[in-house]
Order: C-alpha cells, then sequence, then structure tokens
C-alpha cells in the first residue's frame, strides 16, 4: 500500500496522520484547478449573468462527479486504507452547492430602476 500513497500523494508523510476530510478539500480547493474555479465563481457571483453561470457551474460540477467517481477506483480505496487521501463528500457537496449558488444567482431576474 506504500507505494500507492508514493505515487498519489508524494510529499504526504505517514506521521502526520491519515488526510481527514476537511484537510482533503482544503487539498483539492487549493489546487491550481479549484483555485481557478473557485475564481471564476467569484466572478460569476458579482457579476451576474445567465451565459456566466452556465459556463462556470458546468466544470465545477464535472469536477465534482470527476472526485466522486474517482473514489471509486481500487487505487483511492487502497490510499484511503493507508490514510494518504480523505474522504471527499464534504468538497462534492460543496461544489454542487457551489454551482446551484452560480445558477441561481445567474438566472433571478433582474430588477429594472424606476
Amino acid at each position: 500500500m506504500a507505494e500507492v500513497c508514493a505515487t498519489l500523494r508524494p510529499d504526504w508523510v505517514a506521521g502526520e496522520g491519515a488526510f481527514g476530510a476537511l484537510a482533503e478539500a482544503g487539498y483539492v480547493l487549493g489546487s491550481p484547478v479549484g483555485l481557478i474555479l473557485l475564481a471564476l465563481v467569484g466572478l460569476a457571483l458579482i457579476w451576474p449573468r445567465r451565459w456566466l453561470a452556465v459556463v462556470v457551474a458546468l466544470p465545477v460540477l464535472g469536477l465534482a462527479g470527476l472526485l466522486f467517481l474517482s473514489r471509486q477506483a481500487e487505487t483511492a480505496a487502497q490510499a484511503m486504507a493507508e490514510g494518504c487521501i480523505g474522504g471527499i463528500g464534504p468538497t462534492v457537496v460543496f461544489l454542487v452547492l457551489l454551482a446551484a449558488a452560480v445558477l441561481v444567482r445567474g438566472f433571478r431576474p433582474r430588477r429594472r430602476a424606476a
């Protein structure tokens, strides 16, 4: 099993303890892809446009789906047993909620000044 963790997370040290769900969320959302998506979500929430909401929500939901499906692999199960990756549930829920917020904000009717 040690080979799995050496491949997936080479910087992980077994003596530091197992990765928890919140540490995994920080790892995923702190990655370059996660930071780019969070920046796009921020832009879509600040500047609500329908086209932007769709363009941002689709990759966010895609990442959530990819994370969920990736945890079904045998390698991921071995890495979780070793402790170098944590549960992905809170991250997936957070990403789905972000996508929903972007879509609701983007498709909400705009009020016009009188």
